[in-house]
């Protein structure tokens, strides 16, 4: 199995992707990889316990490859605090369950490097479809963070990103994920594509 497209929300069949859902829509198609994780925009109301019910029955699944995507979003969700909660609760799952998270962040560098810090997981940490300068991406980069690149890069940031922490991803783009690889590659000056999917590997842990 080859995976170059780690966070895709296009429905299945995505055979060499990842595709994150939340629990209320994980109805997983035969053969096909996941995620699965409450995403900071649905932290507006308090997460019930028929949610994490469902989350953590999700999670466990086979055919669940990482958890996320969830994280930090300061400019839209809930409340700062419940974000916080509803992302350490996720990010011990995953470390439960042995299963890498997929985060989202706008603007919440410091929170979630605070929490990684704190909780020092044994299971890989990715920042999804990162966009930032140069300087965010060295945060989390010391953090022992991952980064994902989509079709909308920074290209300066990739003078700073080793190329064993960096991985692909369409998230909502109509671009394919070759389409994206391109690009990527077309920045860095060389392909891309094989050192994209054996980070995939590793960042997944098979």
């Amino acid at each position: 199995m080859t995976i170059l497209d780690i966070h895709t929300h296009h429905a299945a069949p995505q055979p060499n992707g990842v595709i994150a859902v939340s629990p209320a829509d994980f109805n997983p198609a035969p053969d096909q990889l996941y995620s699965v994780g409450i995403h900071p925009w649905q932290t507006v109301e308090d997460t019930t316990e028929e949610v994490w019910e469902k989350m953590e029955q999700a999670a466990r699944h086979p055919q669940v490859v990482a958890i996320g995507e969830c994280g930090i979003d300061l400019l839209k969700g809930g409340p700062l605090f419940r974000q916080m909660i509803v992302l350490k609760r996720e990010a011990l799952l995953a470390e439960s369950l042995g299963k890498p998270l997929i985060l989202h962040s706008v603007k919440g560098q410091e929170m979630i490097i605070g929490m990684k810090k704190e909780m020092n997981p044994s299971v890989n940490w990715m920042i999804h479809g990162f966009r930032g300068k140069p300087t965010v991406a060295q945060m989390y980069l010391k953090a022992g963070l991952w980064l994902s690149l989509g079709e909308n890069f920074n290209p300066d940031s990739l003078s700073v990103i080793p190329s064993d922490c960096l991985l692909a991803e369409t998230d909502e783009s109509p671009c394919s994920i070759q389409e994206v690889i391109e690009k990527i590659s077309s920045a860095i000056g060389h392909d891309i594509t094989q050192t994209v999917a054996d980070n995939a590997f590793r960042f997944l842990n098979f």
